[in-house]
């Protein structure tokens, strides 16, 4: 196995346990649970919508599960544990794993509202907030700092190596075709 190959499968398992972590809290909001619920950061409206389980959280919710579920599928074929057959499964693979590489990344960094950038800014006072959040924002601030931007920078990441490496391997190779089974010898016993 090539140092490529094993950075590959790294990244993927990782990958998956991300995906499996997203979609086991989403499944357990969706259920009524509230694990980690208050620590995420959100504007003050949705933050009460989502706390109190109205139908439309519910419902992004069940689409998160699905979304994690389809992430694990990828994370599983990036892992080389299946193989895409054909170009547009792997086209499809490499674009979902880019895509949610730069989207996950733009949220660690900053570029989508939350971020490292936006949580220095907000603690350091850089950024102003109503007087009536600045308890709540910075609840919310240190909570990301510490915990879900290095998670999205981490699972953005892992998407980026297992996709670069994967991309790297060219494409699976082609089927074998059958050939013609072999003649029989004449005057052999039956």
């Amino acid at each position: 196995m090539t140092a490529g190959h094993r950075a590959q499968t790294a990244a993927a398992r990782t990958a998956l346990v991300c995906a499996v972590a997203y979609g086991a809290m989403k499944l357990d909001w969706a259920l009524g649970g509230a694990f980690l619920m208050r620590q995420t950061p959100l504007p003050p409206d949705a933050r009460d919508a989502l706390l109190a389980h109205t139908a439309g959280s519910v419902v992004q919710h069940w689409g998160s599960v699905a979304l994690a579920l389809v992430g694990m599928a990828a994370a599983l074929h990036l892992s080389g544990r299946f193989r895409p057959h054909g170009k547009v499964r792997r086209r499809m693979l490499l674009i979902g794993s880019w895509a949610g590489c730069a989207f996950m990344t733009a949220r660690a960094a900053g570029l989508l509202g939350y971020g490292f950038v936006n949580d220095l800014r907000l603690l350091t006072g850089l950024d102003s907030v109503p007087p009536a959040y600045v308890d709540l924002a910075r609840f919310q601030a240190r909570w990301d700092l510490l915990l879900w931007s290095p998670y999205w920078l981490l699972f953005g990441t892992c998407w980026a190596v297992a996709a670069w490496h994967y991309r790297r391997q060219g494409h699976p190779p082609a089927r074998a075709t059958r050939s013609a089974p072999a003649p029989r010898a004449s005057g052999s016993a039956v």
